[in-house]
């Protein structure tokens, strides 16, 4: 599949790739009730200033949210373990592999979540991946699981180096895959509700290199190769 320069939204069966009810379960919320995320958590868990792209994995919240799975020890790939929403994850990644690329994938096998409360980002700025040492073979994927719109969404530029972002709307049961070579990031949120998604990227397996050197990721600390960073599928 060819996504040179382009951003493409694809659905997905909801009932079965089941994501939000996972974190409606982890806070004990109905699904709507994600939305409304900052009301519901205690204060310390908000952040107090604009995020940067420093801090912008650790803000108090995601000490909460990484507990979704038992895998999620982001700098500790010992133990291999995976839970439910790993194993839901990981079918996902095949089903993106069998359904729209149509080969196996060497992919993020951790997806990174982010919370984009309102009067904040997700993100602290304007990047492309391969700012952060990341394979130019890469491509994005985005998902969210709360409806995402406006300011509370991801922006992307229309083509390489324009820098005209714009949002993408959509909501839960939709996903977007785009070039990583397009700029993106936020912009505050002004929509009143938060965003919850994950993201994580890919490699069609006829274009993947093994690296030739050490190189680390930024936030997670982790390398770029088959077995820390990378899983692959089978289809």
């Amino acid at each position: 599949m060819n996504i040179t320069n382009k951003k493409l939204i694809f659905n997905f069966n909801k009932a079965k790739f089941n994501f939000n009810q996972h974190f409606s379960d982890l806070l004990d919320k109905n699904s709507q009730g994600l939305s409304n995320l900052h009301s519901i958590l205690d204060r310390s868990k908000l952040p107090t200033e604009i995020i940067s792209v420093d801090d912008d994995q650790s803000q108090s919240v995601y000490d909460l949210l990484y507990t979704i799975d038992a895998g999620y020890g982001l700098n500790d790939n010992s133990d291999g373990a995976r839970g439910a929403f790993l194993r839901l994850f990981d079918d996902f990644v095949h089903y993106i592999a069998r359904e729209i690329f149509k080969e196996d994938l060497v992919y993020q096998n951790r997806p990174t979540l982010r919370v984009c409360f309102p009067g904040n980002k997700a993100v602290g700025d304007w990047h492309r991946d391969r700012d952060y040492n990341h394979p130019v073979e890469e491509v994005n994927i985005w998902v969210p699981i709360t409806n995402a719109c406006g300011s509370n969404s991801i922006w992307i530029e229309s083509s390489f180096d324009k820098e005209d972002y714009l949002p993408v709307d959509i909501d839960f049961g939709n996903f977007l895959i785009f070039d990583s070579g397009l700029k993106h990031g936020n912009v505050v949120n002004e929509e009143g509700i938060t965003r919850i998604s994950f993201d994580f990227r890919v490699i069609p397996k006829s274009a993947y290199k093994a690296p030739s050197e050490s190189s680390l990721s930024y936030s997670q600390g982790i390398e770029f190769k088959l077995g820390d960073y990378y899983s692959v599928t089978s289809i």
